[in-house]
């Protein structure tokens, strides 16, 4: 009996139902993991769609057999498969946890600066993990020592190995790309859900992993979209005539972009013991102030940055000169510089602002005994403008470093910003380091603007968020204050997104200009803030910038990475058959500007 058993492992049917269910195993460990935050009761889910069971777990079975036939060994079949899986699975179940963003391929075109995110955080190794890890040890223990089995004859390889080949081409081009198919409603989730990331669960990870290769491979190549007429999108581009700006109104800008910055006091069950947003809110009473409706939440700092500097509406690469408001500027005469209080290597800055037209740009490398912090910070973006060519009208861009998660949780020296109220002690200790920060950073903006003031120099102040903060794990402190950030509402969509800006002149600017720079300047997308403060200095710009402008009338939020539009005044996934012929006209005079650089020499 114990012979017959022991033959089995030379038996080449035993061995291909051993393989079989080990890669459906290997299925169900990513579809476990696939689940991330959103827990057992979507992972128990997949389990009435019997096609989302079968369209994850065919993929890592036809793999295993595919090497399987190249290499005739089963644990090697096993093992590379199944780690090369757990590896993907891993880090799509971090990514949502700390980022709330499902995982797609072309993430692996910024794998470098995802690192340096990922390594500021505390992860949450919970039994998912370890499980799937100690699946892939035992797996690999068991194809060693029991499926001996190994396929003979190089012909009849070469045609299982091509079989299974084809077999996954037929199914990537009529099954798994099917558009059609994946938006279908299979499980869990509401139909009609905001948050890509749910949706992509919904569907299991290697299912929506495949389905989202093409549009990855897409976007890592700048591919342009089928509906794009270069030709047109010139004579549309060229049909706006690009303005200069009148030399007696040209005034200095200082822009400053600050991490995590956003004002909880808008949330009623925060109570303060120290009214740590009062120079933030004795600011906004002198200028132009409202919200931007950003793309991203706790991270993702470049996008807000870049789509202020250049005016497009969706973040792209960048290798080559590109065209942006940095150039307009210095093609008018200005001199363009700024100061990043972080590393020239994160996301590629030090590259990316010479080509965004920066004449110079600083990081904390240039300064030996400089810190990530305001006290560093706030006085050299004040030293730099005091440094200026006072014979050039000046434009400086910065970016703060202060107030980056991840924040404390273990302890606070000193809780004097918030009552506890019914939050956890990790929660507390997060959110009170945070406001901390917020507290010393609002402090200094409202010292630099004094500093200001008096200037006889004509200065304009831009001051703005990037993204709201990470508060813990799973956004722990925001769900134990009930503060609702759900993406399927509009409260939630606002209050996940919505950061701080204003708009701040000096007397001299305000005289120059003819402009008191007070009042509500609404909610808008990050894209649209530079024509913001075109419009209350009177300047016209570039012909792209007015098209823009036009835009922003019917369609003043555009987030494209979840889906969503905020059409003459209301959120929608799906624009008006008239705004979208306008949007879509927009969008391709921007892909034109875009490739076609026009501030040479």
């Amino acid at each position: 009996m114990i012979r017959k058993i022991l033959d089995l492992r030379w038996n080449p049917a035993f061995n291909f139902v051993i393989l079989t269910l080990l890669g459906a195993g290997a299925g169900l460990v990513s579809l476990l993991l696939g689940a991330t935050v959103f827990g057992l009761p979507l992972f128990r889910s997949y389990f009435t769609s019997p096609l989302i069971i079968f369209l994850n777990l065919l993929p890592p079975v036809l793999m295993i057999f595919l090497l399987y036939f190249i290499s005739r060994r089963a644990w090697i079949a096993f093992t590379f498969p199944s780690l090369f899986l757990l590896v993907l699975s891993m880090v799509q179940f971090f990514k949502v946890q700390v980022r709330g963003d499902a995982f797609v391929l072309s993430d692996l075109a910024i794998v470098r600066e995802a690192g340096a995110i990922i390594s500021e955080y505390t992860l949450t190794m919970n039994w998912k993990i370890y499980m799937a890890i100690a699946s892939l040890i035992c797996g690999l223990i068991f194809s060693l020592f029991v499926l001996k089995h190994r396929p003979k004859g190089a012909g009849l390889r070469i045609i299982a190995a091509a079989s299974i080949v084809v077999v996954s081409a037929v199914m990537y081009i009529f099954v798994y790309s099917n558009n059609e198919l994946y938006n279908k409603r299979m499980s869990y989730f509401a139909e009609t859900e905001w948050r890509p990331a749910r949706h992509y669960a919904s569907k299991g990870f290697i299912y929506p992993f495949i389905h989202n290769i093409r549009s990855s491979v897409a976007f890592m190549t700048s591919g342009l979209p089928d509906w794009y007429d270069e030709q047109a999108a010139k004579r549309m581009l060229e049909s706006y005539i690009t303005s200069d700006i009148p030399d007696g109104k040209k005034v200095n800008i200082i822009s400053i972009m600050l991490e995590a910055y956003s004002d909880l006091t808008l949330f009623p069950m925060l109570n303060f013991k120290v009214d740590a947003y009062g120079p933030l809110h004795r600011l906004q009473e002198e200028s132009v102030s409202g919200m931007l409706a950003v793309n991203t939440f706790a991270a993702g700092t470049t996008d807000a940055e870049r789509l202020f500097l250049t005016g497009n509406t969706q973040l792209t690469t960048y290798r080559t000169p590109t065209n942006s408001y940095v150039h307009y500027l210095k093609n008018q005469g200005y001199y363009t510089e700024g100061l990043h209080a972080g590393d020239m290597w994160f996301y590629d800055r030090l590259a990316i602002n010479k080509l965004l037209g920066f004449d110079k740009y600083y990081f904390i490398d240039d300064y030996p005994h400089a810190e990530r912090y305001d006290w560093f910070f706030f006085p050299e973006v004040q030293n730099l403008y005091n440094l200026r060519d006072i014979s050039k009208p000046y434009f400086s861009y910065n970016v703060s470093y202060q107030n980056h998660g991840a924040y404390d949780s273990t302890r606070t020296a000193e809780p004097y910003i918030i009552t506890q109220g019914g939050m956890s002690d990790e929660s507390f200790n997060i959110l009170n380091n945070y406001l901390r920060g917020i507290y010393d950073t609002n402090k200094r903006i409202e010292g630099l603007v004094d500093s200001l003031r008096a200037d006889p120099e004509p200065v304009v102040v831009v001051i703005y968020g990037d993204h709201k903060p990470w508060l813990g794990n799973n956004n722990s402190a925001y769900s134990e204050l009930d503060i609702n950030i759900d993406k399927a509402t509009e409260e939630g969509y606002y209050n996940y997104f919505a950061v701080p800006y204003i708009i701040w002149a000096n007397d001299a600017a305000k005289r120059t200009l003819e402009n008191d720079f007070k009042g509500d300047g609404g909610i808008f997308s990050p894209c649209f803030l530079m024509g913001e403060v075109f419009r209350l200095c009177s300047w016209e710009g570039e012909g792209y910038m007015q098209a823009l402008r036009e835009l922003k009338a019917y369609v003043d939020i555009i987030n494209t990475l979840h889906g969503m539009f905020r059409e003459n005044g209301v959120l929608t996934e799906m624009l008006s058959p008239e705004t979208e012929e306008m949007y879509l006209r927009f969008r391709m005079m921007e892909i034109y500007r875009r490739s076609h650089f026009a501030y040479r020499g």
